[in-house]
């Protein structure tokens, strides 16, 4: 890895405010001193990740992931810690420059680095042809026939792809890019992926582009749509898989409307590109559109840090089988997450683009506003195309509502589901929760199922472990609250007390520090974080020399000091880090007395061998007896 300056990563974090950082990829509320939100990183349904302005940490009780703001822009954007420096140096207008170079490390840096830049120009060129290419016309009176003008399509960088595969290739060898980055970026695909010597051809040809952003509005994929009815491949087509771009993370216009959606405490999903730009420009900005999938896990858990704790998700699908399928798929992700999800039905042929047009934002903003709970639209919706004459009817109805109610996690809303469906279709409240629990069950068997063929899947591929030993989920938190930091353990009380001091308070690390870590401390397991706070050399008092040396640690043991200056000092009495060591020490001496005991059980020893254990067991004894106060 490239060497950064310790003077320069300390600047960097002086000059940057966590809260104004985390803030900037996710909402966070205000409670007490600290800042919270629902952490990142894990599935969780109420706040358990921090935020502390005074220390400029964060931390999550849930999972246990913590550290400085680097270490969070490096967990959030996947970032190695050179190019998480690099960002936040770039935001805070602080130059950089390496003292060591990492040939392969910067290699990668700049070939993503390459890649976006490539994104970039790309949006241009398309943007370019879209305006001005005669080749373009039938791109242009698509638009127009949609009621986009010039200024939508200027503000939203619309493109056209030619028909012509070789101009995307002509562009970039004019533009010094060479094909494997166009086919890296996903603008071309080899002809065949075993043999590059066949060359590449152009993925979107004759469609209308679409850029896609990721949060920050840098442009990460692009979606075509075609342009004449027999064109072949779908109506639209996505970017594949980069490393910028992941379908199953990307919602279309978050960069645009996150804003609002923070504000509004509201999300409205739309299913396409053009459904959401025509709702976004009447003026209701808190929307998002699906690229082309149904929502996954992680879009849900996107949206939910969006909307926060008590926000809600509008879904605004076509009133078909499909947007049907999609609602419901929709819900069963969202409801997972804790979102409460609405359901906006259009009339019938209508989809958000078109009744605007009709019917314009006043009307669409109504339907918005008076979407019902998904409950009540299903027995609304589907209810009234089923026969609930009879009670064995109404039951099996009741049945399929159960599977949904099962993957809301929230105890009142379920049981508030549960009366309303009681009250509405008139069946028995214990016949309902019976339906519930065994839809649960069944979901229950059906996930850890699921876990099973992934873990199962992963020792395939990876060859590791034992193949006839389950393996972690990947998902398992790696805290608890006795003592398990990720996955270094602090379980000695007194250990963690002394780090803490270490860490938080200068004076007791004035005077620790003043002389090597005692000997005994090797006799002690759990030790070697202690052992390395003692031996560094950063200042307490600054929250930038801290973070500059949790910066040189292992991810588990930045953890681990995230959660020890998340946690209050203790009271410091005098003699109070004496008893600490003091104690420590004993309990090495207990740990060798155990030790020597038990060789000394050893029938086969030798007499000599016999005596200098016993002797060994009678200085320990000796020492446990008499340990010194430590010097002064």
């Amino acid at each position: 890895m490239g060497q950064i300056p310790r003077e320069t990563i300390e600047r960097i974090i002086d000059e940057t405010d966590i809260v104004e950082v985390v803030s900037s990829y996710f909402p966070l509320k205000r409670a007490g001193s600290r800042f919270v939100a629902l952490c990142p990183f894990h599935n969780e349904k109420s706040p358990s990740f921090g935020v502390n302005p005074q220390r400029q940490i964060f931390h999550c009780f849930g999972c246990g992931e913590g550290g400085d703001v680097i270490g969070f822009v490096q967990k959030y954007e996947n970032l190695p810690f050179v190019d998480a420096v690099k960002k936040l140096a770039d935001r805070a207008g602080i130059p950089i420059i390496e003292q060591a170079f990492d040939a392969k490390e910067e290699a990668g840096r700049r070939h993503r680095r390459e890649l976006q830049t490539v994104m970039s120009r790309a949006t241009e060129w398309y943007h370019r042809m879209l305006l001005r290419a005669p080749v373009a016309q039938a791109a242009r009176d698509y638009l127009k026939g949609r009621g986009i003008g010039i200024e939508i399509a200027k503000r939203w960088q619309l493109g056209y792809a030619p028909e012509d595969s070789n101009a995307l290739m002509k562009w970039g060898r004019e533009n010094s890019y060479s094909v494997a980055q166009l086919v890296d970026c996903g603008l071309a695909q080899w002809r065949e992926e075993s043999n590059p010597s066949r060359g590449a051809y152009a993925r979107f040809r004759h469609r209308l582009m679409f850029p896609v952003a990721n949060d920050f509005g840098d442009v990460i994929a692009f979606s075509g749509r075609v342009l004449s009815a027999d064109q072949g491949g779908g109506k639209y087509v996505n970017s594949p898989e980069t490393s910028l771009f992941s379908k199953s993370r990307t919602v279309f216009g978050l960069d645009k409307s996150k804003r609002a959606i923070v504000r509004e405490n509201r999300v409205i999903v739309v299913e396409g590109q053009i459904d959401m730009i025509s709702v976004f420009e009447a003026e209701i900005e808190n929307v998002v559109g699906q690229l082309g999938t149904a929502l996954t896990d992680q879009h849900a858990r996107l949206l939910k840090r969006q909307v926060g704790e008590s926000g809600e998700a509008v879904l605004c699908f076509d009133s078909d089988a499909a947007g049907y399928n999609a609602t419901v798929k929709g819900f069963s992700v969202l409801a997972g997450e804790g979102v409460l999800v609405r359901v906006a039905s259009l009339p019938q042929g209508e989809d958000p683009d078109s009744y605007l047009k009709k019917n314009g934002a006043e009307a669409f903003q109504k339907i918005i506003e008076g979407a019902p709970e998904f409950f009540d639209y299903l027995i609304d919706t589907i209810g009234s195309t089923r026969n609930l004459d009879s009670l064995r009817d109404r039951i099996a109805f009741v049945r399929e509502l159960a599977e949904h109610i099962a993957l809301v996690k929230d105890k009142m809303l379920q049981d508030s589901l549960i009366n309303r469906i009681t009250t509405r279709l008139g069946v028995g409240e214990t016949d309902v929760r019976r339906l519930v629990a065994e839809a649960k069950s069944a979901a229950d068997r059906a996930e850890r199922g699921h876990q099973r063929r992934e873990a199962a899947e992963a020792r395939r591929h990876d060859g590791k472990g034992d193949p006839t030993k389950p393996g972690k989920p990947s998902g398992t938190p790696g805290a608890t609250q006795q003592g398990q930091v990720g996955d270094l353990t602090l379980s000695n009380r007194t250990v963690r007390l002394l780090c803490q001091l270490l860490l938080n308070d200068a004076p007791t690390r004035a005077r620790l520090t003043r002389q090597p870590p005692p000997a005994f401390l090797r006799d002690l397991p759990g030790t070697e974080l202690l052992t390395r706070l003692w031996l560094a050399e950063f200042d307490p008092s600054s929250n930038a020399s801290v973070a500059a040396f949790t910066s040189t640690l292992d991810p588990a043991e930045q953890r681990a000091v995230a959660r020890l200056r998340e946690e209050s000092l203790p009271p410091i009495e005098e003699g109070f880090v004496d008893d600490c060591l003091r104690s420590l020490h004993r309990q090495a001496l207990q740990n060798r007395i155990r030790g020597v005991k038990a060789r000394l059980n050893d029938r086969q020893l030798s007499p000599e061998r016999l005596a200098a254990l016993s002797q060994e067991l009678l200085d320990l004894t000796k020492q446990l007896n008499d340990i010194p106060p430590l010097a002064p």
